[in-house]
Parts: structure tokens; sequence; C-alpha cells
């Protein structure tokens, strides 16, 4: 693996453009939350430093996820690299991005009527929860999967939307934003366990298969020994599992600690 690394071409492996688009972003940030931009949005007022780092933390997750030795891996040999870029960007990278956004900044949006009608129900729990795991098994399938690693610019597609859809699935968790309030300790709770039994069919399905799904990957060359394309695979489902409930274990064992007598009817 180390080898594979070694030659790879430093372009290839640290994707400058990526670098860059994440440098932008938080400039944009920046101006907007502690310089001179601020002054544009009504509502203004001033952005703790947590969230600030907070944010722009979340900028660089998404730049060692989509870039570097990580990206190179699973772009070129590795399922299971692959799964972990995913889980990065949905499970850490997202609700990092949610927290460091202040309301004042997202409230533009709320309104606008035509955003604001596609965010509330977007954003509803049972609404959310569908659409992110249909959308996220459905971008796992054979074909479609497979398009996406030859493909560079729907492979870019596929992970802007696996941000969008991971954006509004955290919402009724972690929602700071005034008219989106999040969901109460105990409905958290049941929306945790329904987003992680909808997620569930891919997961078994990947660990069980008696072959490997993706074409790609078997003709790629293997650079750790023992590690075919099918284990590879199964532990892809594995990381998928194990990086999903890690997170929402975390959440709920919060929330459920946080509940009183009228958890289950606010």
């Amino acid at each position: 693996m180390l080898s594979a690394l070694a030659n790879a071409n430093p372009m290839d492996l640290w994707q400058p453009e990526i670098l860059g688009v994440s440098l932008i972003i938080q400039f944009l940030y920046l101006m907007a939350t502690i310089g001179p931009w601020r002054k544009r949005f009504t509502g203004y007022r001033p952005v703790p430093k947590k969230t600030i780092v907070t944010f722009l933390i979340g900028m660089w997750v998404m730049y060692f996820s989509f870039a570097g030795p990580l990206d190179y891996l699973s772009d070129n040999y590795l399922f299971s690299a692959h799964m972990v870029q995913h889980q990065l960007e949905i499970m850490l990278m997202t609700p990092l991005i949610i927290f460091g956004i202040p309301d004042w900044m997202f409230q533009p949006l709320l309104k606008f009527a035509p955003s604001r009608k596609v965010i509330t129900v977007w954003a509803h729990p049972t609404v959310a929860g569908a659409v992110f795991n249909i959308v996220y098994t459905g971008f796992h399938l054979p074909a479609i999967y497979n398009y996406a690693l030859i493909n560079e610019t729907f492979h870019l597609f596929e992970h802007t939307v696996f941000f969008v859809i991971a954006f509004f699935m955290w919402l009724p968790i972690i929602s700071r934003f005034t008219g989106l309030e999040p969901l109460s300790s105990g409905k958290r709770l049941l929306y945790l366990l329904y987003n992680y039994n909808l997620m569930m069919p891919i997961v078994v399905l990947l660990i069980v298969a008696n072959h490997p799904w993706y074409s790609f990957y078997v003709t790629a060359p293997r650079i750790i020994p023992g590690v075919g394309p099918l284990f590879d695979q199964q532990l892809g489902g594995i990381i998928m599992a194990i990086g999903s409930v890690i997170p929402f274990v975390a959440v709920g064992t919060k929330s459920f600690m946080a509940q009183n007598e009228l958890v289950w009817y606010s």
C-alpha cells in the first residue's frame, strides 16, 4: 500500500483543485462571519469562536476525505477506503458544517418562500431519513457505483448529493436554525433507530455477498496481501455499519440521558 502511494502522481494524490475549493469556501465564510461582509446580513450576531473553528475543521475534513492518500486509495484500489471516505463525509464533515453555520446566515433560505417550502418538507424526519437511505443505497448499486468510479464528473456529483442528503438527514437531530428546531429527546431516539434500520439492507447485502459487486475493484491491483475484492467489499460493509452506529449511539445516549417524564410527548 505504501509503495502505491509513493509512486502516485503528486497532483493526483493531493488534488490542489480540491484544496483550492476548500480554501475559497473558508475565505467566504470568514468574510461573512468576522469580515466586512457580515454587515450585509440582516440579524447578524457575533459568531462564537467555537462555531467558526467547527466549520473550518469540517472543511479540512472535506479536503482530507476527497484528496490525499484516502481518496487515492479509494479511487484506485480499495472499496473499504471508499467507504471510510463516505462515512467521514456523512457522519463527521456534514454535522461539523451544520454546527458551524450561524442561524442568521441560514435564515435567508427560510424567508425565501420557494426554498422554505423545499427545506421544511425535506427536513421532516420521515422524509429526511427515507430520502437519505434510499438515495445512499441507490448510489451503491453496482452499475451506478462502477460508473462513478470511471467518470470523475459523476463521481463529484455523487459526493455532492451525499452531502445534501446527509445535511437534511442530520437536521432533525442537531439543527440550530430557528424554524427548524431539532426533535425532542425521545423522538430523536426513534428517528436514529429509523435511520439505522433503513440503512441495514445495503449493509447486510454487502457483508453476506458471495461474490464482489464492483468490477472496478475486481480488476484493481491488490496492494494489501490477503485482501481480495470480496473481503474488501465485506470490510466496506462493516465500516458502513460501524461508522454509522458510533455517531448514532453517541447522539442517542446523550438524548437518553437528557430525557424526563415529558420526553415522549413534547
